[in-house]
Formats: C-alpha cells, structure tokens, sequence
C-alpha cells in the first residue's frame, strides 16, 4: 500500500501546491542566470517535503522525532528564504545549527571516517559533532547551489537515495520504508519539472525548502548507513554518491575565490552554466550531469572492495579532473568546436566569443 498510495499523494499534493504558490506569488521570477521566461512556483520542494514527513507517520515507517524535528527546521527555513532572502552567511550559520543539532540530539554523527590514511581507522572523538555539522550545512547548500537546471538538483538527490534504499533492501533493514518515502515525491516532482507545462501538470521548482531539506536528508542518511556496525557503505563511498554537488559547490567556490569574487554571491561558474554556454541545451546538460554522477556513484561502489584511501586517492583524481575542466573550460570549449559564450559584465546579455 505505501508505494500507491504515496504516489498518489505526492501527485495530489504537488498539483495543489503547484496551483495555490502560483495564485500567491510564490514563484520563481526570470533574470539574466535563468532560462525559464516566465514565473514558476517554487512550491515542488514543499510538496516532496510534506509528503515525507506525512508518510513517515501515516505508515508508522521508523523515525526517531529530534532527526524529523531537525528536518523540519531546515525546512522551515528555507521555505521563509524564499519568501525573503535570508544573508547566505546567515542561512549557512542556521545550517550549521541544524548539524549540530543533528549530532548532539538527534544522534546521527560522522564518528569514524574510515582507513583514509593507510593508518587504520581514524575516530573523530571531539571533533565528531562539529564535522557532522559541517556535512550537513556543506551538502544543504551544495544540492541548493546546483539547484540550476530543471531536473538537476532532484535527480542528483534521488541518485544516493535509490543506492542506499537498494542496498537496504538487500540487507533486509526496515528503514529502507524512509528512504522509499523520499523517493517517490521526488519522482513525482520530476514529472511536473520535467513535463509540458499544462494546466493538468504545471511545471514547478524545488525552491530553496526543498533543496535544503532535501539536502539534509541524503546527509542524514549518508551518516547513517556509514557510520552503523553493519554499514551499508564505506564512508568514503558517501562522498562518490554526492559527488557532483559536491564537487561543483567546491570548484565553484575556488573559482570564485581566483577571481576575487565573493564567495556567496550568485553567478554563472556553476559545471551546468559552463555546459550550456558551451551550447548544449538544458536536457543535454541535464543527462550529461546526471550520467556524470551515475558513474562516480558506480565508481565508488565499485571501489568498495579497495582500502579506503586508494577510494579517497581516485576521488581527489577525478576532483582535479573536474576543476581543470571548469578553470579550462574557454579553451576546451574552442578545442570541442563549442566556443564559450559568455555574459557581458553587467549579467544581462549574451555575447560570443566567436
């Protein structure tokens, strides 16, 4: 019952959502960094978010209420930022609080991370609260920040979500039940982002609600099912599974701090900007940056059988990989016959480089 029922629920819920956030202005309204043309509610993250939490109780699914109640907070604030944009310092300070809260509450913590040194296993002891706040405040912000391109962010969510569902099935957890709930909306999200656009299935974004929480949900769940006895993967695995948010958040910044820029201030360095000012359309950047994340999820998994820091070594190769690309990317573009276009200093006009 929970997989039909849940579906329709997430479908009902995103429609009505979809319909009430576009008669109350809360859209996301064109600029010089969008594509869309015209105002789109920002209420899909809304949806996926209810439903998950209304799914957690409606089906008696195992919870523990500080981890919801944590999950809750992130949400509400991110649903006031897109009302009201909250100072992005602020909001990463609020995240961090989030983690911490996470730790010393709601007992998910990263307190073992692994052999990544050759020197055996390397316990966190104090620092165990703080990293985990870190995680959880660095991969909120990583899923917004990539939050760019229909489809992107969601799908990138999914991603680690359907790994470790897919691994708990197999291993016969019953938490398994909590990951399906988080699944199916974000399905259902896909179909109303990705879809025609009628008046039956408006297009709708995550909003920062949604890709915050969202966010915080795959850390949840990465710490989780690492950090147990009978863990489901290796700690350095969660970071394949995350591998293009995280990369993209890292690269962006560092290209940002290069240039002399500021380091929480909105741009077009982003991997899907490149892509796209290469001339690839916005499903192309799509499946390439889905396929790109497949793969490294695959190759982590794949690497499961090898010490941790030979894992962590091919991590920081492919790491280097995608910064030289993104730092190279106007003289890569010209080598692939796909120029750079670039926007003017004002942000508001095309021109090429041709």
């Amino acid at each position: 019952m929970i997989v039909p029922t849940t579906i329709l629920a997430a479908l009902l819920v995103t429609y009505i959502t979809a319909t009430v956030g576009a008669r109350l202005g809360v859209t996301d309204k064109p600029d010089s960094r969008k594509l869309h043309q015209s105002p789109v509610p920002l209420t899909g993250g809304i949806a996926i978010c209810f439903i998950v939490f209304w799914g957690t109780l409606a089906f008696d699914v195992p919870s523990y209420f500080p981890r919801l109640a944590v999950g809750w907070l992130v949400f509400c604030v991110g649903v006031f930022d897109d009302y009201r944009h909250i100072d992005p310092r602020l909001r990463l300070v609020v995240h961090y609080g989030c983690g911490l809260l996470l730790a010393g509450w709601g007992g998910v913590e990263i307190h073992n991370v692994g052999n990544l040194l050759a020197l055996g296993d390397i316990p966190l002891g104090i620092l165990a609260i703080p990293l985990t706040a870190l995680a959880v405040a660095g991969l909120c912000n990583a899923y917004n920040m990539i939050d760019g391109i229909d489809g992107l962010a969601a799908a990138t969510m999914a991603l680690p979500l359907a790994v470790l569902y897919m691994l708990a099935q197999s291993a016969g957890d019953p938490r398994a039940d909590n990951l399906l709930l988080a699944l199916i909306p974000l399905a259902v999200f896909l179909v109303f982002n990705l879809g025609p656009n009628t008046r039956l299935l408006p297009k709708v974004f995550l909003g920062d609600g949604g890709s915050v929480t969202l966010g915080y949900i795959v850390t949840v769940w990465l710490v989780f099912f690492s950090q147990q006895n009978d863990a489901l993967i290796m700690p350095v695995t969660a970071l394949w599974l995350v591998t293009l948010p995280l990369m993209d958040m890292l690269a962006t910044l560092l290209i940002r701090a290069r240039q002399g820029r500021k380091l929480m201030q909105s741009d077009r360095s982003h991997l899907h900007h490149t892509l796209i000012d290469m001339g690839f359309s916005s499903r192309q950047t799509l499946l390439l940056l889905v396929s790109y994340a497949t793969l490294c999820a695959l190759i982590g998994l794949a690497l499961e059988g090898i010490p941790e820091y030979l894992s962590l070594a091919c991590y920081f190769l492919v790491f280097l990989g995608h910064c030289v690309f993104v730092i190279r990317a106007e003289a890569i573009g010209r080598r692939m016959g796909r120029p750079l276009r670039k926007y003017k200093a004002s942000g508001e006009v095309y021109c090429d480089l041709n």
